[in-house]
């Protein structure tokens, strides 16, 4: 193999803020203990954050406490709907990442997404999928 690990799994590299980020297996990518699911994010369901609340989130979690990583899809916001199509929660960070330029560079953000299972999963959708996600978050990287 020539994967050479970049350093101890699991290793904590350092605090910011006071939240530790761990080494990702034995990769470069450090990403916090705590991270922001965002599923529910901007969805159809009556009590779900909107995009501001999700911004405050986004603001509190990032630039204040030390968190690093986003877990997102390409699917979400669960549920979807009517104003709120799938992507919209991809869509949302993307903006927030474009408005926060000043504050916060892409590379302090690991944003982990996923694609929609089952039969799709093939190399040319998983391809598509990647870019469609991409294209949402304003980022050439996830």
């Amino acid at each position: 193999s020539s994967f050479k690990p970049k350093g101890p799994t699991n290793e904590v590299v350092k605090v910011v803020n006071g939240m530790k980020r761990r080494r990702l297996g034995g990769s470069d990518i450090v990403v916090s203990e705590l991270g922001l699911g965002t599923q529910r994010w901007v969805s159809v369901d009556h009590n779900a954050p909107d995009e501001k609340l999700c911004f405050d989130f986004m603001d509190e979690a990032i630039l204040k406490s030390g968190v690093n990583l986003l877990d997102t899809a390409e699917q979400y916001p669960i549920p979807s709907g009517i104003g709120s199509p799938e992507g919209s929660t991809e869509e949302c960070i993307g903006k927030w990442l474009k408005e926060r330029k000043g504050s916060v560079k892409r590379e302090d953000v690991v944003i982990a997404t996923k694609i929609t299972g089952g039969r799709n999963v093939n190399p040319r959708n998983i391809k598509k999928d990647c870019e469609g996600s991409l294209k949402r978050l304003g980022t050439d990287y996830i």
